[in-house]
């Protein structure tokens, strides 16, 4: 699949920079004014556009807060450039709704840097349907603070943040992370309310649902995490504490931008490398186990990536 991107800057060169550093993996669209975008909007789908925030008649922070009100291209995320960036700028561009704000002179100094955000941003850009009032704020919350980590962050830290979030955002009470190597699992993090319990990677090789999730390398859910014929991992410290729901979701060895290039599909050979288990005391809604398994595995790319720099 070949992702969209319009571009709009009353810079010549800023087209022919983002051309250079962006064509070989997007197909650009060039735009000098916002009336232009409007024009070229009209006629095309765009995945993702590219706005200066200086330019005459309708400026990059005007056709934004404009874009947000359109009621069919208020989703497109909206990268706003600028060449003297200042906090104010960010902070209105941010409170408006853009997806981020660059600093030009990454695309001289870091062009790599300018192609991972787009990555990252191209994947948590997640469809799910319709989905409650409260699902789409969810998802905008965490997309956004998960993006202000991944620019700064390394994969200890994004891991720990994107987990960290889960529980606040979608009332997880406990949310545990493994990587896997050559199926071994070593625990990266537990967090939660209270500590659950100190479970090590000899706990969960004991349990069967660990087992059947490596065999079929798919999200699960249950909402009977306690029972004994249903899917759920530490059922003793779960019937305890009370939590009958739980997600399982498989982190795949494939970074953003080779899941982007797959058509944000992953191929059923796909190795795992992380297995992330959140457990709730409430009941888990086939609309939640969706989005927040897309938000995870789509995320997990990012962390994948990150992973690799380790």
């Amino acid at each position: 699949m070949i992702y969209k991107i319009l571009v709009i800057d009353d810079d010549k060169m800023m087209h022919l920079i983002t051309k250079k550093i962006l064509g070989d993996d997007f197909e650009l669209h060039h735009a000098y004014g916002a009336q232009e975008a409007i024009d070229l909007l009209s006629d095309e789908t765009f995945h993702l556009i590219l706005s200066d925030i200086h330019m005459p008649g309708v400026d990059g922070l005007e056709f934004l807060e404009s874009l947000t009100t359109d009621s069919q291209r208020k989703n497109i995320p909206v990268l706003i450039m600028t060449s003297l960036p200042t906090v104010e700028k960010e902070k209105n561009a941010l409170d408006l709704g853009a997806a981020d704000f660059i600093d030009k002179k990454l695309f001289k100094e870091n062009s790599d840097e300018i192609v991972e955000l787009i990555n990252a941003k191209l994947v948590t850009t997640i469809d799910t349907g319709n989905l409650s009032d409260k699902l789409q704020l969810n998802k905008k919350e965490f997309v956004k603070k998960l993006m202000e980590e991944v620019q700064v962050g390394d994969f200890f830290t994004v891991s720990r943040k994107l987990c960290s979030m889960a529980n606040t955002i979608f009332q997880i009470n406990y949310t545990f992370f493994w990587t896997l190597h050559d199926s071994e699992p070593r625990m990266i993090m537990g967090l939660g309310n209270k500590p659950l319990h100190i479970f090590g990677p000899k706990d969960l090789i004991k349990e069967k649902t660990f087992h059947e999730f490596l065999e079929e390398k798919q999200p699960y859910f249950s909402n009977h995490a306690i029972g004994e014929d249903h899917k759920g991992i530490f059922k003793e410290a779960s019937k305890k504490e009370q939590l009958p729901g739980e997600i399982g979701i498989p982190i795949y060895a494939i970074t953003d931008r080779e899941y982007l290039k797959m058509g944000r599909k992953i191929p059923d050979d796909a190795k795992v490398f992380g297995y992330v288990v959140m457990k709730r005391n409430t009941l888990i809604t086939s609309k939640e186990f969706d989005l927040i398994t897309n938000l995870f595995i789509q995320s997990g790319t990012i962390l994948w990536r990150l992973y690799l720099k380790i």
